[in-house]
């Protein structure tokens, strides 16, 4: 779930349409440059129920922060197995564990894609 909500400008890809082709009434020209935001389908509504909240119980939770396909991490299972750890053991050390200020509350970093600054917590 952190992962998922974790905005990253990394998951933009240049791409160049081949044809004309036209997408919710806009029409995308052969040659023109489009910007697909992959990192944007972790925040679907038809995917995620409540997408712009952080709920670590979220489950399923079909996230894109590993890639899909053919292009999967090959460390996602390691990345997983450790966050999953990390936190299981934070949570049973520090079971009050909870935020200090709503999250929107946060300072974030500027620019496109920002992501937090700080993340103020107490127990």
């Amino acid at each position: 779930e952190f992962l998922r909500t974790a905005g990253s400008a990394e998951f933009i890809f240049p791409h160049y349409a081949r044809e004309d082709i036209e997408i919710a009434d806009v029409t995308i020209r052969a040659g023109d440059l489009v910007l697909m935001n992959y990192g944007l389908a972790n925040f679907d509504e038809r995917a995620f129920r409540t997408p712009d909240e952080l709920d670590i119980t979220r489950s399923p939770n079909p996230h894109l922060a590993f890639a899909y396909g053919g292009w999967h991490c090959s460390g996602a299972p390691l990345a997983k197995m450790q966050l999953t750890t990390t936190f299981t053991a934070l949570l049973a050390a520090l079971p009050t564990l909870r935020l200090a200020k709503p999250l929107e509350d946060m300072d974030r970093t500027p620019g496109y894609m920002s992501s937090l600054a700080e993340l103020l917590v107490t127990w």
